[in-house]
């Protein structure tokens, strides 16, 4: 099952439904920023798919560890897609392993500084829902929701069908 606000998405209803909230998005203010970090080309595959299904999306930037370059030529990386994808209201860093080379570099950043967190264990569900969600949400909130809709996005075949 989709998270709420993706399901929303899909089936066409706004996220807001208040009258006096403008739809021109020229005149919605900054997002929280996200960048996906990962062994080899993972994190833009997952931000090639995300975007396949959502939409295609601002301050949303992929990083890929090679096999030859070093944590801090990734640091570097991590910390450029940052200032590319910074607006005023924080980052979000997704990385695939806690305690690997992206997690670390990443940590290491995010410890410098409050307006950036790191969730490790990303999927395609955790990067959709926190991207359809991210207009009006907080730092704070979109970790929350990352971390609930990661869990959540994890099913059997088995799991679904009982439910039914």
């Amino acid at each position: 099952m989709l998270g709420k606000q993706i399901e929303r998405f899909f089936s066409g209803k706004p996220k807001n439904e208040d009258p006096q909230q403008s739809s021109d998005p020229s005149q919605e203010g900054p997002l929280v920023g996200i960048v996906v970090v990962s062994h080899g080309r993972l994190a833009e595959g997952l931000t090639d798919a995300v975007q396949m299904i959502v939409g295609p999306q601002e301050q949303l930037e992929a990083i890929a560890l090679l096999e030859t370059e070093a944590v801090e030529d990734l640091m570097e990386k991590i910390e450029a897609s940052i200032k590319k994808v910074e607006k005023g209201e924080g980052v979000l860093i997704f990385v695939d392993i806690p305690g690997a080379s992206p997690f670390n570099a990443s940590a290491r950043i995010a410890m410098e500084n409050k307006a950036i967190r790191v969730v490790s264990g990303m999927n395609l569900p955790m990067l959709a829902e926190v991207l359809v969600s991210r207009e009006g949400s907080d730092l704070e909130s979109l970790q929350k929701l990352a971390l609930q809709s990661g869990r959540d996005g994890i099913k059997s075949l088995q799991d679904i069908l009982d439910q039914k």
